[in-house]
């Protein structure tokens, strides 16, 4: 059985991005939408040909396109962002997508949509005609919410092959009278739209896998120390699956529980994330919130036995843990095992308020725990004996997770300088 269904991928996309900001992934569905029908329209009417998975790629981008602006603070109004500050959040949703997503190769169509058409002889693409729809796309939706701010009346005739593509323009108004774009949208028809798209295209295990990682990379929107530890959580949950023999499905879904255990972790204020003393008791209540808001986001849309190791990684094998007080009885190894894994990354990573703790105090920490029937005291033992082995190998992966990122803020900074030829 999938941990997910196609279909679901951009449901607990939505889920998900609309926690850090609705106004920005409501943008992009109908971006989504539009950039699909217009392509859908040329697969029937003109000569273009686009293979389904194309399409679902496209839109998925279209959807996608401004990743860049969830990092940005205190956006009121997206049509603020896609009229000026243009290429601060094209050039990160860009690299986000080229490194951390299953779409990367087709990232660059992001990187340029909101480039002025005149200007396009100054770059090369081989995804040039899609730009230009995608372009198009987000021009229809930011023109529908800037009508209140007095768009210039003749916008679409005065800036005609100069700041978009006038065959772009035709195409768009081509496909408005044959499918009925913005009614589908006021009705929100358009919605059900694109999940019959993306629910007829069965998409890879690989595929689903990517977008399920990229959401994770998400929460460094928020807080980089957060992807470090779900990472970590991920590593440790393996290796301690494996060493203790469980199943093939159940380290399946012991990945993926570990991958999606904190994504609720995307509601909490950054100033409680990111506290450099110890919570007081309001503080915590707000942080142990976080896991209720990982099960609203999976529930319906992951395997049952996914979401159940995700949001019981803070259980104690005593009743003592949160967010349902479940006992030794009501869970499974696997379950078990990602409360440990969860504790380990905690206590060895380095945090905004503690600095990573040295073996002994680890081992110390967890024998405590496992002494008073808070956790599993065999997978502690199991623990215990491989520890050097295990954070040997999570060093080696951590090491690649960190170049990534200073990858992407390398490149970010040189790319910044190098597209104020465009201005």
């Amino acid at each position: 059985m999938s941990v997910i269904s196609s279909k679901d991928v951009n449901e607990i996309i939505r889920k998900t991005l609309s926690i850090i900001n609705s106004k920005i992934m409501n943008h992009g569905e109908i971006t989504g939408y539009i950039l699909y029908k217009m392509m859908e329209y040329e697969n029937t009417y003109a000569e273009q040909n686009y293979t389904e998975q194309e399409l679902v790629d496209y839109t998925m981008l279209g959807i996608l396109h401004d990743i860049g602006l969830y990092k940005e603070e205190n956006i009121k109004n997206v049509s603020d962002f896609e009229t000026k500050n243009l290429w601060s959040h094209s050039i990160y949703g860009f690299l986000f997508l080229k490194y951390l997503s299953p779409i990367g190769d087709r990232a660059e169509i992001v990187l340029y949509h909101h480039l002025d058409y005149s200007l396009y002889s100054m770059i090369q693409s081989r995804y040039m005609h899609v730009i230009e729809l995608l372009n198009m796309a987000d021009k229809m939706d930011t023109a529908l919410h800037l009508k209140e701010e007095k768009l210039e009346p003749d916008y679409f005739t005065k800036y005609r092959n100069i700041k978009f593509s006038g065959a772009a323009m035709d195409l768009f108004q081509k496909a408005e009278k044959h499918y009925g774009i913005m009614e589908n949208l006021v009705s929100g028809k358009y919605r059900e739209e694109l999940n019959v798209l993306l629910a007829k295209r069965a998409f890879s295990e690989q595929y689903k896998k990517g977008f399920l990682e990229m959401l994770v990379y998400t929460i460094d929107f928020r807080s980089e120390h957060t992807v470090i530890h779900t990472l970590a959580t991920v590593n440790f949950a393996q290796q301690l699956g494996r060493l203790s023999h469980v199943s093939g499905k159940d380290l399946r879904d012991l990945y993926y529980g570990a991958l999606l255990h904190d994504l609720g972790k995307i509601a909490i204020p950054l100033h409680i994330l990111e506290s450099t003393g110890r919570l007081d008791d309001d503080e915590m209540k707000v942080m142990k919130a976080h896991v209720r808001i990982t099960e609203m986001i999976l529930e319906g849309v992951v395997d049952d036995d996914v979401l159940q190791i995700a949001v019981r990684h803070h259980e104690k094998l005593d009743g003592t843990g949160y967010h349902k007080g479940l006992s030794a009885e009501d869970m499974t190894l696997p379950q078990q095992i990602i409360a440990v894994a969860d504790i380990l990354s905690a206590l060895y990573g380095k945090r905004s308020y503690k600095e990573a703790f040295s073996k002994e105090k680890i081992l110390g920490i967890m024998n405590s725990d496992a002494g008073g029937g808070k956790i599993n005291a065999s997978v502690v033992a199991i623990l215990e004996k491989n520890y050097d082995g295990i954070i040997a190998e999570f060093e080696k992966e951590k090491e690649s997770t960190i170049g990534l990122y200073l990858k992407i803020k390398e490149q970010y900074a040189i790319m910044i300088e190098r597209f104020k030829r465009f201005d």
